[in-house]
Parts: C-alpha cells; sequence; structure tokens
C-alpha cells in the first residue's frame, strides 16, 4: 500500500515509496488519488524512495501525464532519494509537466526546508 499524507493547511502531498512497494502499484494508487483530488496538481509533492523501485519506467510517467492538469500556480515536486541518477530524470520530468519543477534531495527533512524555502522565494519575488 502506498502510504501518503495530504496536508491541506501547507497544501503538499506527500508520498512514502521506502516500504517495498512496486512503482508500478504506487502509480496505481497515486494516480486514483489525483482522479480524486484533481487540485493536487497545483499543490507542492514530496516523493519519498531512497532506492527507486526496480519497476520504475518512462512508460509510468507517460500514463501520469495522461492526468496531468497544468497548475494554476508554479508548484515543485521533491524527490527525496539516494539515486544518483534521478536528477537527470527530474529535469526532463520538468518538460513533460510544464508549469511544476522537480528537484532531487537526500531526505524528506530536506525536501520540506526546499518547498518552504520556494514558496519563500516566491513571495519575495511577488513584491
Amino acid at each position: 500500500m502506498l502510504r501518503h499524507h495530504v496536508d491541506h493547511a501547507q497544501r503538499i502531498l506527500h508520498l512514502d515509496l521506502n516500504n517495498g512497494i512496486s512503482a508500478e502499484r504506487a502509480l496505481d494508487q497515486a494516480m486514483a488519488l489525483l482522479r480524486a483530488m484533481p487540485d493536487l496538481w497545483s499543490w507542492d509533492w514530496i516523493v519519498e524512495a531512497r532506492i527507486v523501485p526496480i519497476d520504475a519506467s518512462v512508460g509510468q510517467i507517460e500514463r501520469l501525464m495522461g492526468l496531468f492538469h497544468r497548475p494554476e500556480r508554479s508548484a515543485v515536486t521533491v524527490l527525496a532519494s539516494h539515486d544518483r541518477f534521478l536528477h537527470l530524470w527530474a529535469r526532463v520530468m520538468d518538460f513533460q509537466f510544464p508549469g511544476r519543477k522537480h528537484r532531487v534531495v537526500s531526505n524528506a527533512v530536506e525536501a520540506f526546508r526546499l518547498i518552504g524555502q520556494t514558496r519563500a522565494s516566491m513571495k519575495m519575488n511577488r513584491i
């Protein structure tokens, strides 16, 4: 089962893939959540996967793109992982999901910090 937390107050979706769930199963469950709550596309996300599931594929990203709704505001997906090549995939996803930026950090604490810094920067730029 995909562990997740929907923080309505902070508008953060936190997905945790560290319990051995397959990428395919996690995607199916995440897509059901996105169908039920399409506003999540405008929220910031944290996707924790210390080790990216072995079955992760480009085809799964294509399936997710089929549900994509361009966010009302710029949003960020922070991938918390030890995968040393994930930053390359993150750069590609920036183009696949316009309006969303994808960043890679090593853990969830850094992910929350990055979201806070990104939000503070956006507020300062609007002044």
